[in-house]
């Protein structure tokens, strides 16, 4: 990847610039001598990235937000992990969520996600969740949202087939959890699962009071 066209030549040892798109340079350069046009990926740019948020059902309410972020402790603490996906705990209202959709925009702009996709467990929509596995093939990244110990068998069933569905095709995936980290494995209690989530995610717990929605008031 490369953010100039001089960046783009020197990457592939090229020649000069065949063709720039939005999202792409195409770089001329010679190769067991003959000469190629090799593809050198741009950072995605707002447009492509707000469009992928909406397509993969993100709240409209953050996405434009992101790309003026207010410094939290919880988006400190994402912004530390640089490939894996990540678990987050903390209190409500503490920026958790506002955290990994800028960190889910981060991957996108950077090409390590290209189809990221947001469930709400608060929100649970079960005749649109009902053909899971299907849905789920479409998206390379996923964001479960308010994974917290009031949740039912059945939304509790769906948000495990989620994480297995990530474990099984390496797919990214980001967790938010009100509760304490202890309380949210103790509610998990299947030992396999907790396992693929500490395989795929690090795990951070946000030791902030703050609420940010009542603060903004």
């Amino acid at each position: 990847m490369a953010k100039t066209v001089e960046e783009a030549i020197q990457k592939v040892n090229g020649k000069g610039l065949y063709l720039e798109t939005e999202t792409q340079y195409w770089v001329e350069a010679e190769e067991n001598g003959q000469s190629v046009v090799k593809k050198v990926l741009k950072p995605l740019p707002k447009r492509l990235i707000i469009e992928k948020l909406k397509n993969g059902e993100f709240p409209e309410s953050y996405i434009e937000e992101i790309f003026k972020p207010e410094k939290t402790k919880a988006l400190e603490e994402s912004l530390k992990v640089e490939e894996k996906g990540l678990l987050l705990s903390g209190k409500a209202g503490i920026g958790k969520t506002f955290a990994l959709i800028y960190k889910i925009a981060k991957d996108l702009r950077y090409h390590k996600v290209s189809a990221p996709l947001y469930i709400t467990l608060q929100d649970f929509d079960v005749q649109k969740e009902y053909y899971t596995e299907n849905r789920l093939k479409h998206y390379d990244c996923f964001l479960l949202d308010d994974v917290n110990p009031n949740l039912n068998k059945l939304e509790k069933r769906f948000a495990e087939r989620v994480i297995y569905h990530a474990s099984r095709k390496n797919k990214k995936l980001y967790i938010t959890t009100n509760a304490s980290l202890r309380d949210f494995f103790n509610f998990l209690e299947d030992e396999p699962l907790v396992s693929r989530i500490l395989q795929m995610c690090e795990v951070k717990e946000i030791n902030e009071t703050t609420d940010l929605r009542i603060k903004r008031r």
